[in-house]
């Protein structure tokens, strides 16, 4: 049982450094049964992530795409580093997909008068459509899906997950804040 192993493998040990074989094996068999379900999620996200779909539009965006675009929209003069730091991605990395949205005339470049290094991303009227479709699938997939969730778990589950995901998301932050994103 899931509590039984919180109680003996992580709330009432500590793991040592040099633990004996056979404990590391028993410990790391109990502990992946209670994170197996997190990295099961995280693999199957990170492909639901990357699948082009057809959000009510003349093209098929991934999820990312989509996203970006939607972010330059509802934040005016954006840039390709806030949008970097944000999604926590190299600023090359967000650059390959605004080169994609201005491809699609979804996006343009507008030189900051003051820096003329800087470039705000700015977004067309096609994209303006082009989001409005995407929030609109979004709302009506993300009320979906809760829907579905709730068949099995109480609101209160429900936004103790919302809170636990956020908090694991800050802890991985900060541990991450030493390397380079993505």
């Amino acid at each position: 049982m899931l509590e039984d192993i919180y109680k003996n493998e992580i709330v009432n040990a500590w793991v040592e450094d040099n633990e004996p074989i056979d404990l590391i094996e028993k410990r790391y068999k109990n502990i992946s049964s209670v994170v197996d379900g997190m990295y099961d999620f995280v693999l199957s996200f990170s492909y639901y992530y990357t699948i082009r779909r057809d959000y009510g539009t003349d093209r098929k965006y991934t999820m990312i795409e989509m996203h970006i675009l939607t972010d330059i929209y509802d934040h005016e003069n954006i840039t390709v580093s806030a949008l970097a730091k944000k999604w926590n991605r190299t600023s090359s990395a967000i650059s390959q997909i605004v080169h994609r949205l201005i491809k699609w005339g979804l996006v343009y470049k507008e030189v900051n008068e003051s820096d003329g290094k800087v470039f705000f991303l700015r977004t067309t009227e096609k994209a303006k459509e082009t989001v409005l479709k995407h929030k609109a699938y979004d709302n009506k997939d993300n009320v979906k899906t809760r829907k579905k969730l709730l068949e099995s778990f109480t609101v209160d589950e429900m936004a103790a997950f919302d809170k636990i995901l956020k908090a694991y998301t800050r802890i991985l932050e900060k541990n991450n804040s030493k390397n380079k994103p993505l």
